[in-house]
């Protein structure tokens, strides 16, 4: 090759002016003509490659200009109706810069059904991603979840509930051989839940009479052992203040009796942002955190009785800000919603798709609120009033944000079949 200074002209310095472009180095017009602009480009490259800054394109200026640079992954992506650069940059947490890069040629304004482009992968730190199943709708939930088999590390299905002599209640659909079968085979996790269904007699009950709280202890550990399970989880909740003590003693009996069979923990506990706040005070954060394997903070159902979001970021915040004090991050797990409610008269849940429909039969205009999720509201045939708050991918998004920034565990949602699909395509690119 011959030496490229200021004066040149010819279409090897039209080459290098192309390929200092392509790097980001502005050379002016590409015109074959090497002026002052080339030549400030180039001092400019050498000096961020480590070479000597004189402007002159010679044989080690040339080999380092023109030396492969790696490529990020991409992954294929099939335009839907709706999409626009702006929300896939959302969800897949890249920059609309870098959505216009890997697809030169692409008209953002002209995106079309069934358009293939390509969006780069985001380098990501490995989180667990689990799943509570409720027995209710477990057949819709296990549908999405054998979709996306390959993302989730545990399941959580709700099969047993505890009663007031420390047996296990069955539950329908519980002990399903089909959805054992599928764990064993795609190497997930299987922790079942124990659920007291919010009764605070009910475990003030177990907990104060030690016949009964052993008694439990040892059906759990049989069930654990006769089912073969991973281990068991833990969700019981409205705990009174003065049984909080002895809450703690019952999962550091039942920890000490899984340990010898290798047997996991898991326990649910309400949100709280301060060790007494009423909401949550029969959980002592630090007891539990100090004895269980994992800490699942169901970070859901901030607003209950008044229409407002399930999951604003503020509070979400508060929660793992008072909660990593207390808990080790490693064992610490956010509980995520998918769902939505829909507040008339009454308060009742509505799935993602439920929700959109609701929006498209009364036009009304979703409102994407970065801190609360999306909500809109619309005027029944009776005149009455609703306000509808719900989980869509993109909110999602921002909920592996946090999860990323504070470096915990992992997630869980409640629950997979209701939601929005493209949660799946966020956990994939985020969170893994």
């Amino acid at each position: 090759m011959r030496i490229l200074r200021r004066g040149s002209r010819g279409n090897d310095v039209a080459e290098v002016q192309v390929r200092l472009s392509e790097l980001g180095y502005i050379p002016g017009p590409i015109d074959g003509t090497f002026g002052a602009k080339t030549e400030a480009a180039v001092i400019r490259f050498q000096r961020d490659r480590g070479l000597t800054p004189d402007g002159i394109v010679g044989p080690l200026t040339y080999n380092v200009l023109f030396q492969p640079v790696p490529q990020p992954d991409y992954v294929p992506y099939t335009i839907k109706a709706g999409d626009t650069l702006y929300k896939l940059s959302l969800i897949y947490g890249v920059s609309v810069d870098e959505l216009f890069a890997a697809n030169p040629g692409v008209d953002p304004y002209q995106l079309r059904i069934g358009q293939q482009i390509v969006i780069p992968k985001r380098p990501g730190r490995r989180h667990t991603f689990s799943a509570w199943i409720p027995y209710w709708v477990q057949q819709e939930a296990m549908a999405v979840v054998r979709q996306h088999a390959e993302l989730f590390t545990t399941l959580s299905p709700f099969w047993y509930e505890l009663t007031p002599t420390g047996d296990l209640l069955l539950y329908p659909n519980g002990e399903d051989s089909a959805l054992i079968e599928f764990t064993l085979s795609r190497g997930i996790e299987l922790i079942p839940l124990i659920a007291n269904n919010y009764d605070q007699q009910l475990i003030s009950t177990v907990l104060n009479n030690p016949t009964i709280r052993q008694r439990h202890v040892t059906q759990i550990v049989n069930k654990v052992l006769s089912m073969n399970y991973a281990g068991i989880e833990i969700d019981y909740e409205n705990i009174a203040v003065t049984d909080r003590d002895l809450f703690v003693l019952f999962l550091r009996e039942l920890k000490t009796a899984l340990v010898p069979y290798n047997k996991k923990l898991y326990v649910a506990i309400q949100a709280k942002t301060y060790a007494d706040e009423p909401v949550s005070a029969g959980h002592d954060y630090l007891g539990i955190g100090s004895i269980v394997d994992v800490v699942r903070l169901m970070l859901y159902d901030y607003s209950w009785d008044t229409p407002g979001s399930i999951a604003p970021v503020g509070w979400i915040q508060e929660v793992l800000d008072y909660a990593v004090t207390v808990i080790p991050s490693s064992k610490l797990e956010a509980g995520l919603p998918t769902y939505g409610y829909d507040w008339g008269t009454t308060r009742r849940g509505v799935t993602y798709d439920a929700a959109i429909r609701l929006a498209q039969q009364y036009g009304a205009q979703i409102i994407q609120d970065p801190q609360g999720g999306p909500h809109f509201s619309y005027i029944d045939a009776d005149e009455i009033v609703h306000e509808v708050w719900f989980i869509n991918a993109i909110y999602f998004a921002t909920f592996v944000d946090i999860v990323n920034q504070y470096n915990i565990r992992g997630i869980s949602i409640w629950y997979p079949g209701g939601d929005d699909p493209q949660i799946y395509t966020v956990i994939r690119d985020r969170l893994m």
